[in-house]
């Protein structure tokens, strides 16, 4: 019989590298997470079964990632089945928001996955708010891995996407009311939308730093995705360890090897890097708006 563990959260802000992080480290062995099937079937836990075939010896290359072959997702539905706000919350969740249902449904539902996976560890991502205090109560020795990212390369990959809801302005987006102060550093930019997401990043990546203080320090990891880029294979051992796994199996080490990781900071990837898309004016816009957690994360 299984003995379960408390699981791992990989968070972000969005845009952060949330993906090749977990294209690394989900596939260990002992590694289960929810699936885009469980995201499509929130209420059939068994659908879990399907991910055990990424574990079969003819999945242990690229293949792995082909489509329709089950893959860890942001399972926003799942998690929303379970707690109706958690896909698009104002403000972030915190453990007040816990009721005993909520509690009782997360708690069954990932340890279904874990049981129909057939493994004892659970991995999770999503992004946005940290959502820290909500999952500590729920899981009291849960622990997070945190990804950051350039904000200077997230605002300008947000303002890439059509689905960033700034483009409608702060009454439509999702982050709450915005603090007077950042809505005179907007003004003073003319409304700009590259201002407007470099503040979304700015008021995530706070709001996650400024959490994770009320979790022990054992409990939480940072890592950057610039460190990512340029030596994947160490920082993902690094994860792995900090989940208490053997990073030392030869499945997984043959599994980085594998997986082609593209530094987007620097090269085109779907859209143009940040470094090749921007003016000077721009950069230099998003440098007094974000020179303090540029500073506090060693990007400039």
């Amino acid at each position: 019989m299984l003995e379960y563990n408390e699981p791992t959260f990989v968070i972000g802000t969005g845009r952060s590298g949330l993906t090749p992080l977990m294209h690394l480290i989900a596939y260990h062995q002992d590694l289960s997470w929810p699936s885009q099937y469980n995201n499509k079937f929130p209420h059939q836990n068994y659908v879990s079964y399907l991910s055990r075939v990424v574990s079969l010896p003819f999945f242990n290359s690229g293949f792995k990632f082909k489509r329709f072959v089950p893959t860890h997702s942001e399972s926003y539905d799942l998690w929303n089945s379970l707690f109706r706000g958690f896909r698009r919350p104002f403000r972030d969740l915190y453990d007040f928001d816990v009721t005993n249902t909520t509690k009782d449904r997360f708690r069954t539902t990932i340890r279904n996955i874990m049981k129909y996976q057939g493994k004892n560890h659970f991995i999770a991502e999503y992004s946005g708010w940290s959502r820290i205090g909500f999952f500590n109560e729920i899981f009291s020795e849960c622990k997070f891995i945190h990804i950051i990212r350039d904000g200077r390369a997230v605002a300008n990959s947000l303002n890439d996407v059509f689905y960033w809801l700034g483009w409608e302005g702060i009454h439509k987006w999702r982050w709450g009311i915005l603090p007077d102060d950042l809505f005179q550093i907007w003004e003073r930019y003319n409304y700009s939308f590259l201002a407007l997401a470099a503040i979304q990043w700015k008021v995530l990546i706070n709001n996650i730093h400024e959490q994770s203080k009320n979790i022990s320090s054992n409990r939480f990891l940072t890592i950057r995705y610039e460190d990512l880029v340029n030596n994947p294979v160490s920082i993902a051992n690094q994860c792995v360890n900090f989940m208490g796994l053997d990073c030392g199996l030869k499945n997984f080490s043959n599994h980085l090897k594998k997986v082609k990781i593209i530094d987007a900071n620097n090269e085109t990837f779907r859209i143009p890097s940040w470094k090749q898309s921007l003016k000077k004016e721009h950069i230099d816009m998003l440098n007094d708006i974000l020179r303090e957690e540029l500073d506090k994360f060693s990007y400039i």
